[in-house]
């Protein structure tokens, strides 16, 4: 066991930064079972570092890693959730643009539409798909949604699968919904692929 007492952590720096009374190659010893990652053991930094496991074990007493790397730890976890709330914002961002171009077709497209040919059933499916996909981008003030358990809420279950894919699927799938609405305009209209290509 160490005979030496553990350092004393300058509250002025980071706990994974090296502190008073650390040279830099007891740092780098430090550094080196932190990299190691969350499966990291001191067996492994005694190997890492071709030292005796005895001596590693005091090294890391006497220096505190694993208050230091738990710290680390933590740290990484709050950077790598800044980095994808920071994601999730400009996916939404863009996934926003994409749905009010998909909306504002549909609205350019209303004020052109005959009431005599239109349904009332066909433009509440218009209006429907427009508006379902819109609450679930930006929510639902007057609901709120809540998962209990698997499959209890279908809108749910599709807003979670939505939240998890990558910004290149969200668009591919806000681009079929979009494709979805001019379809549905068309045949509203009576026209049809075919008339457009021509």
């Amino acid at each position: 066991m160490s005979t030496r007492p553990p350092i004393t952590l300058d509250p002025n720096l980071d706990p994974w930064e090296r502190q008073p009374g650390e040279t830099p190659h007891k740092h780098g010893q430090f550094t080196t079972y932190r990299d190691l990652g969350r499966t990291r053991t001191l067996t492994e930094a005694a190997r890492r570092l071709t030292l005796a496991y005895g001596h590693v074990r005091n090294l890391a007493a006497q220096y505190r890693w694993r208050e230091r790397v738990e710290a680390w730890d933590r740290h990484l976890d709050r950077q790598y959730e800044a980095m994808w709330l920071e994601e999730r914002r400009k996916a939404a961002e863009t996934d926003a643009k994409i749905l009010g171009a998909a909306i504002g077709k549909l609205a350019q497209r209303l004020t052109t539409l005959n009431a005599a040919e239109l349904s009332a059933g066909d433009f509440i499916r218009l209006m429907d798909v427009a508006m379902r996909h819109r609450r679930v981008l930006f929510g639902d003030p007057t609901e709120t949604i809540a998962v209990t358990s698997e499959g209890t809420n279908a809108l749910a279950k599709q807003f979670t699968e939505f939240a998890q894919m990558s910004p290149e699927q969200r668009r591919a799938r806000l681009g079929e919904l979009a494709a979805s609405v001019n379809q549905r305009i068309r045949a509203v209209d009576g026209s049809d692929d075919e008339d457009e290509e021509a």
